[in-house]
């Protein structure tokens, strides 16, 4: 049997074991198993010592009940006892109902007592013969029933010799009797009770044994449990660990190795599962970083790449070909060396304001080339590259050669400042009969004072304050027609465009001046409303006086056959710019190519050029403004141009001596 008993309980020691190792199992599954476990040891534990209490209160409790028959055994002796001393006392009393009351109630505690103490017998069967004495209880009670029967018919005849005879000869053996009864139970009870105090001491030592070694194996039970619940988790959590220290040293080819389909076994092959797409990533993300490397590294235009302090970090092949600078010489605050002494203040205060600012950077500035030290125009522009809160990471730039762009506009705007010298001369050269009676006026005025003072001075008593008048008059002649002169020749001169802060009324006055002539030619009369808050602006003079006389010689020529009025007015437009208008009441626009007579060529004049409107549009928006025109209704046109009052700080800008 304990062969039998040994096979069957090696089985399931075998499946437990192979539970607790299987790695199929989840990690909650296991720390459930675990907490199971320790609890059922915990149940053990206390159900022992629950045993061992129960023990110890079962021979407390089988000690009291033996007390407890002990003590009813020595009430009914006590009975006996008193039952001698009362009866006697009533027998002398002589007093017949007396004594049969007196012994009906020592019949009923007698009963009583002798019921009592054979139920407690009967609840105590480890006391010796518990039959025996029950038996001699029954006895005792039967015989002590007749004695009192007979006592009281004895009292109620009168017999009181023989009832106290009869209580003196029978009680005291009846005495004697439940005298060795409390004897016999007396030494049973001190027989249980040492055998029972000897369990109670024995359960107390197994209790004392029981209770340290059950917390000392639960304990331990505790302890492993715990340390195999950690050894099945920290083990994969090693490896797992040890697989993303590969992963940053970027060993995508290590695997991690978990068995089992747990939680951490899916985590496992998951993190070999991403690794391997992060290799594929990070290989693709190579492959494109090289190529883009690549394409910067053949990019015909320089590329480079700025900190957030400003310094260069990188530029590529081109930028090293044309400067010269490796990228050693290049990075930090090497580049400057590149850019022209002139430029490289200029091109710093706007690099930093963009690093301050973080608004795109765009700059032209000359390169030295390092091949033959020459320097080359390039357009810079630069644009930051921000994290997600915004922050600037890096600026990325690229610096475009516009050497021969500048060039070109260099030659247009030379090709443009010729064109307009052109249309000036040919301007003027239609206003040579108005320029010579212009002249003609103030010298003829210079003779004729120059006659009047020969006169005064060739009397015989010389006028002399007549002939200073008459000089006075001929120099005032003289330097009127000195400024027709420089006003022509600021119109003949060529010179390249130069801004100076110019009172546009006194320009309009100027050409009013020097047109009035061509207008009285053909009945026009001119008028001016010029503002007089009107601030002064920023332009170059003899373009804005160019603008003025071809306006107005238009309007001349529309109304040169009718005769009319030629109006200028000039006032403070919005946003604080100035606005300027020359109206006619001439012909008016060809209502059919209106669109058309700002374009280069275009001209309704049989004998125009077409470029008086163009020139003049392309001087007004070279200066920030603009110049359109429109009908006044039923006669005439009105031409209106926009100048901005501020200064343009990237227009060169003529010192005034």
């Amino acid at each position: 049997m304990q062969v039998n008993a040994t096979k069957a309980v090696n089985p399931a020691r075998r499946r437990i074991r192979g539970l607790f190792r299987r790695t199929d199992l989840s990690i909650r599954l296991r720390l459930i198993l675990c907490f199971v476990v320790i609890v059922l040891l915990m149940i053990a534990a206390d159900a022992i010592a629950v045993w061992q209490f129960r023990q110890i209160a079962a021979s407390a409790e089988r000690l009291g009940k033996m007390d407890e028959t002990a003590l009813a055994v020595v009430r009914v002796h006590f009975d006996v006892a008193n039952l001698r001393d009362k009866n006697d006392a009533l027998a002398r009393s002589r007093d017949a109902r007396q004594f049969s009351s007196d012994a009906a109630s020592i019949r009923q505690a007698f009963l009583q007592h002798v019921d009592h103490a054979q139920q407690m017998l009967r609840a105590t069967p480890d006391i010796g013969p518990a039959g025996t004495i029950s038996a001699a209880l029954d006895s005792l009670r039967s015989t002590l029933l007749s004695q009192l029967d007979t006592a009281v018919e004895l009292a109620t005849a009168g017999e009181w010799d023989a009832v106290r005879l009869r209580f003196t000869t029978q009680i005291p053996a009846l005495s004697q009797f439940t005298a060795s009864l409390v004897e016999k139970v007396d030494q049973e009870v001190l027989r249980q009770r040492a055998e029972a105090i000897q369990e109670t001491e024995q359960a107390r030592r197994r209790l004392f044994v029981i209770v340290p070694v059950a917390a000392l194996l639960t304990l331990l039970a505790a302890a492993t449990l715990g340390w195999y619940v950690t050894r099945t988790i920290t083990a994969p959590l090693s490896e797992l660990t040890a697989g993303a220290d590969a992963l940053a040293r970027q060993d995508f080819q290590h695997e991690v190795h978990l068995r089992g389909n747990n939680e951490l076994a899916v985590l496992g092959n998951a993190f070999n599962y991403a690794a391997q797409q992060l290799q594929q990533l990070y290989e693709g993300l190579r492959r494109s970083e090289h190529e883009l490397r690549d394409v910067i590294e053949a990019m015909p235009t320089m590329v480079w790449i700025g900190g957030t302090d400003g310094s260069n970090e990188f530029g590529n092949r081109r930028w090293q070909e044309y400067t010269g600078l490796s990228h050693e010489r290049t990075v930090g605050a090497g580049w400057q060396n590149a850019v022209h002494p002139t430029d490289l203040k200029r091109h710093l205060e706007k690099w930093r304001t963009s690093l301050a600012s973080g608004e795109p950077f765009e700059n032209e500035v000359r390169y030295r080339r390092g091949t033959d030290g020459q320097y080359r125009w390039f357009l810079s522009r630069a644009v930051p590259l921000r994290d997600e809160q915004g922050k600037i990471l890096k600026w990325y730039g690229i610096s475009t050669d516009i050497d021969d762009r500048k060039r070109a506009e260099q030659e247009r705007e030379q090709l443009r400042a010729d064109l307009a010298h052109l249309n000036r001369v040919s301007t003027l050269g239609e206003l040579a009969a108005a320029v010579s009676h212009e002249l003609k006026q103030p010298i003829t005025a210079a003779m004729t004072d120059a006659q009047t003072c020969i006169r005064w001075l060739k009397r015989d008593q010389p006028d002399v304050d007549e002939a200073l008048e008459a000089t006075m008059r001929i120099v005032k002649d003289g330097s009127r027609a000195t400024e027709i002169i420089d006003r022509l020749r600021s119109l003949y001169k060529k010179s390249p465009p130069q801004r100076e802060v110019v009172d546009v009324n006194e320009v309009v006055r100027e050409m009013l001046a020097l047109l009035r002539g061509e207008a009285n030619r053909y009945s026009i009369v001119t008028r001016s409303e010029l503002a007089s808050d009107l601030p002064k602006i920023t332009a170059d003079r003899v373009q804005l006086q160019q603008v003025f006389m071809n306006l107005m010689l238009n309007a001349i020529e529309a109304m040169k056959n009718t005769g009319g009025e030629l109006k200028i007015k000039t006032e403070l437009g919005q946003e604080g710019s100035l606005l300027i208008s020359v109206s006619d009441t001439g012909v008016g626009l060809p209502a059919e190519n209106i669109s058309e007579i700002f374009n280069a060529f275009f001209t309704t004049k049989p004998e125009g050029s077409g470029m008086g409107l163009a020139i003049s549009r392309s001087i007004i928006e070279s200066h920030g403004g603009r110049l359109w025109a429109t009908g006044n209704g039923r006669r005439g046109a009105t031409f209106q141009l926009t100048l901005p009052a501020e200064v343009t700080s990237s227009s060169p800008t003529r010192q005034s001596a």
